[in-house]
C-alpha cells in the first residue's frame, strides 16, 4: 500500500516537464517506483524514454529535487534503469542526495 509520503512525491513528479518532449512525465511513465525507504527517505526509479537519452542525467536530477521539494523529505535516491550507462547517470544524479543543512 502506498504511504502518504509517497502519495504526495508522486503527484509531484507527475508534473515535472520533460525537456525532449515537452509532456509531463505523469503523462509518459516514466517514474516507475516510488518508495518510502524509511522515516523521510524515499527512492524512486525511473526509466529515460530511449536508452541513449542525452538528457537522462538531467531528467534525474529533476526528479530528486522535486522529490526533496515535498514536505516530509529528508534523503531521495534516484535509479535510472534501461539506459545504456545506468551507473554513471546514477552516480551522478546521487552525489546530493540529502537535503542541505540551513
Amino acid at each position: 500500500m502506498d504511504s502518504d509520503l509517497e502519495k504526495r512525491v508522486s503527484k509531484r513528479l507527475d508534473d515535472i516537464v520533460d525537456e525532449e518532449t515537452s509532456r509531463r512525465l505523469g503523462e509518459l511513465n516514466i517514474v516507475t517506483e516510488v518508495s518510502e525507504t524509511g522515516a523521510g527517505s524515499v527512492r524512486v526509479r525511473f526509466q529515460p524514454l530511449s536508452a541513449y537519452s542525452p538528457l537522462a542525467v538531467d531528467t534525474g536530477k529533476s526528479i530528486r529535487d522535486a522529490a526533496l521539494a515535498v514536505d516530509g523529505v529528508t534523503a531521495v535516491r534516484v535509479e535510472c534503469a534501461g539506459h545504456m550507462m545506468d551507473e554513471l547517470v546514477n552516480r551522478i544524479v546521487n552525489k546530493e542526495e540529502k537535503k542541505p543543512s540551513r
